[in-house]
């Protein structure tokens, strides 16, 4: 998926979850949590020389479902 649909899926089911409970604030939660497993394209050349290797990190461990519950209670 690239970015941009995953901000919007992060974003509409924020909205349809939590409606207007919390107004706006659910378009930005929704936005920041359908980005963050995303950001792995940035931390994997951190970790790995190899531009393969790099690339292999990406679709990894961010978007599994152990990082989603660790992730839970880290963000949250």
């Amino acid at each position: 998926m690239v970015s941009l649909t995953q901000i919007v899926l992060g974003t509409t089911c924020d909205e349809v979850v939590l409606g207007n409970k919390i107004d706006n604030k659910a378009l930005l939660f929704g936005t920041i949590g359908g980005t963050i497993p995303d950001l792995d394209v940035f931390i994997g050349p951190l970790f790995f020389k190899n531009e393969i290797d790099a690339m292999l990190f990406d679709r990894g461990f961010m978007h599994s479902i152990l990082f989603a519950v660790l992730g839970a209670f880290l963000f949250g």
